[in-house]
């Protein structure tokens, strides 16, 4: 069997949390990066697009932090890397850029050495690099994926995408670190809270497989993340409300944020609108990509490097 000169993988930015689903429940969209990855005599790195002078031009990019993982878990001594990355994905706006990152590492790798490691396995390797599961399972199976860890092992289950929901991202003019939004989470919750979070994570899940979409605007509620970090994000409550009360479905911070989610029916301008007015009112811009969820995760596809 002849080994490729080169692998090109397309990893899709992810949603996290989904309001209630902390740590838990992710969506694959229709925003994508793409790494090509071939072996070289000297490390070779190429950034184009979002983080372009930002991220590293060595074997600190994750990327190939994730690659060389794959390496050493197939026993492969790998000289040097040559990567190209292609990014849409923003950084630091709560829209998975380090889970596609590490994702399209070790798919690029798992696929250029041949190195056969389950896509289960890459999932663990993923949850250990990320620290969590919600972004990266998405990024690998695509659609909606429900994830819990025991005892250090991923549970996982991926379950048919809504591929008809329109879905508004709404992304403030500044960052807010992973780090810095966990950093704010309290280490106890009341159980009142912790029970609330219960119901409405389920809530979400039947909403989203069962098309029943009235109940998003009370499913998506959450008690354990999005209020610790409010202040983090000016705004917050005020954009969810006015996303709800514009016409879509239900709106949450992405994952550790600033980007606000919204689901809708269409691509609907007043939507987009009234969360980018409430942003305005704090003297916040914001811009809104549309987007859709997307069936396919981490997909492999010919090089030309």
């Amino acid at each position: 069997m002849s080994v490729p000169e080169a692998i090109k993988v397309r990893v899709p930015a992810t949603t996290a949390n989904l309001g209630p689903g902390f740590d838990c429940l992710g969506l694959a969209l229709t925003l994508h990066n793409t790494v090509e990855l071939s072996v070289a005599a000297v490390t070779e790195v190429q950034v184009r697009g979002e983080g372009a002078g930002q991220l590293p031009l060595s074997n600190a990019n994750l990327v190939l932090q994730a690659a060389n993982r794959v390496a050493a878990q197939a026993d492969v001594v790998v000289p040097n890397w040559r990567l190209r990355q292609e990014n849409h994905i923003p950084l630091a706006r709560g829209l998975g850029s380090s889970s596609a990152a590490i994702v399209g590492g070790l798919v690029a790798a798992n696929e250029l050495l041949q190195a056969e490691i389950p896509t289960g396995q890459l999932l663990q390797i993923a949850a250990e690099m990320e620290g969590h599961p919600d972004n990266v399972a998405p990024a690998l199976y695509g659609g909606l994926t429900a994830c819990s860890i025991q005892e250090g092992e991923v549970y996982c289950v991926a379950l048919p995408a809504p591929e008809q929901l329109a879905v508004a991202l709404v992304m403030p003019e500044f960052e807010v670190s992973t780090e810095a939004a966990r950093q704010v989470l309290p280490e106890e919750v009341p159980f009142a809270d912790a029970v609330f979070n219960t119901g409405h994570g389920a809530l979400v899940l039947a909403a989203l497989v069962s098309e029943d979409w009235q109940l998003l605007p009370v499913a998506m509620k959450d008690r354990l993340h999005q209020p610790y970090r409010a202040h983090l994000i000016p705004g917050m409550e005020e954009v969810i409300a006015a996303a709800v009360q514009a016409g879509a479905y239900g709106a949450a911070l992405s994952g550790s944020g600033p980007t606000i989610v919204a689901f809708a029916a269409s691509e609907d301008s007043k939507i987009a609108e009234a969360m980018r007015a409430a942003f305005g009112g704090r003297g916040i811009q914001a811009r809104v990509v549309w987007t859709k969820v997307s069936a396919q995760g981490a997909s492999v596809f010919p090089s030309s490097m």
